[in-house]
């Protein structure tokens, strides 16, 4: 089988999304025939333009002439018009949900073309982006949900398109969360990849499972969608001491004054302890009596993946994601989202636990075999 993949590697920033497109395509090009395209947003990034053909000659799957065009290339344009159309594909998969990808997928071949889903393109119900978007300072919360409505009003007229004219042909997905927020599951053909995510096989390795130490840690891409201005409320309420400490990047820095002016004047013990990553970050998770993980914004969560697989229990909100994902896995415990006095509650009353390692997500292997049945079953049609 002959298989283009479009695919975004982020390269100027770090997510578990990006994260788990270079662990698919680390692999499958040792399981099947693939042709690896960057997207466009990667093609426009000029200062990662060097990181960005390593990776792909790292790779080895990315054919010659498009290492050529990129080291050549001054514009979008001159890259889009160097792009040969000749090779046969039996089917092509777009590892992003922007729409302008799959339009570039359906300028190289006739074949059928896939999204593969980790978040949602764009929103059915604007309910749903008010419960995500409308978080943090009023000001910035108002500006931030009208953006995310318009974009999201554009995006669903592109890709309604797409299906219509049959550019677009099914969706994968690490979970039902981006379909049934989206609508796609009612327009268009769709599987669930199980398991659609896993942890790295290091991390086992800061695994503690006894003698944690007396704090908490919350570690995401610090932002009011993932809960961020909800932690020191939520402390507040605890009725016990224990100390927080908070790892991660702000998105915005006027958020990051905010928060600490919150805890400031909530007099909360919580300590923000920067930017960690590897075995700084999972060293200290691994450590901790336990996560929290207040978010409104997820599709799968590798944070709370890579808790459990150093040990570590997770307190969150009973989000679609969580609940699907993790709603009957030992050492996650749920409360209703929004429910700040919940959450604390059940903190307050945690007495400790051991936590299993979660051995359903423990291969990148298991991951793309998954998937590849997923996209050949499609390419069966």
């Amino acid at each position: 089988m002959n298989f283009l993949a479009i695919v975004d590697f982020g390269l100027n920033e770090k997510t578990g999304g990006y994260k788990r497109n270079l662990e698919i395509m680390k692999r499958l090009p040792k399981m099947v025939n693939v042709d690896i395209i960057p997207s466009l947003r990667n093609v426009r990034l000029y200062s990662f333009r060097k990181d960005l053909i390593s990776l792909l000659v790292s790779l080895n799957s990315t054919p010659d002439y498009v290492i050529e065009l990129l080291e050549k290339s001054s514009s979008v344009e001159e890259f889009l018009e160097g792009l040969k159309t000749e090779k046969r594909y039996d089917i092509a998969v777009v590892y992003n949900n922007s729409s302008e990808n799959v339009e570039l997928a359906r300028r190289i071949t006739s074949a059928p073309i896939g999204v593969q889903l980790q978040l949602e393109p764009f929103y059915q119900d604007v309910k749903t982006i008010f419960k995500i978007k409308f978080r943090g300072v009023t000001g910035r919360a108002v500006e931030k949900f009208k953006k995310a409505m318009e974009e999201s009003k554009r995006e669903e007229v592109k890709w309604k398109g797409l299906i219509e004219r049959g550019d677009l042909n099914f969706a994968i997905s690490v979970s039902k969360v981006p379909l049934v927020n989206s609508g796609l599951d009612r327009l268009i053909s769709y599987r669930v990849t199980k398991p659609g995510n896993a942890f790295d096989e290091d991390l086992l390795k800061f695994r503690r499972e006894e003698n944690k130490e007396d704090y908490a840690v919350y570690f995401t891409r610090l932002m009011p969608e993932k809960g961020l201005f909800e932690i020191p409320l939520i402390w507040k309420k605890l009725r016990r001491d224990v100390k927080l400490y908070v790892m991660g990047q702000f998105v915005d820095e006027r958020d990051k004054e905010d928060f600490l002016s919150l805890v400031k004047r909530l007099d909360v013990n919580i300590e923000y302890l920067g930017f960690k990553e590897n075995e700084e970050l999972y060293s200290t998770v691994a450590k901790a009596m336990f996560t929290v993980y207040p978010s409104h914004y997820d599709s799968f969560s590798l944070v709370v993946l890579e808790s459990l697989a150093v040990g570590t229990p997770v307190f969150a909100y009973d989000t679609l994601a969580l609940r699907e994902i993790y709603g009957k896995v030992k050492g996650v415990h749920l409360a209703r989202e929004n429910d700040i006095k919940g959450l604390a509650d059940l903190i307050s009353n945690f007495k400790g636990e051991e936590v299993p390692i979660p051995e359903e997500y423990s291969s990148w292997d298991k991951v793309v075999k998954a998937e590849l049945e997923d996209i050949k079953a499609f390419a069966k049609r």
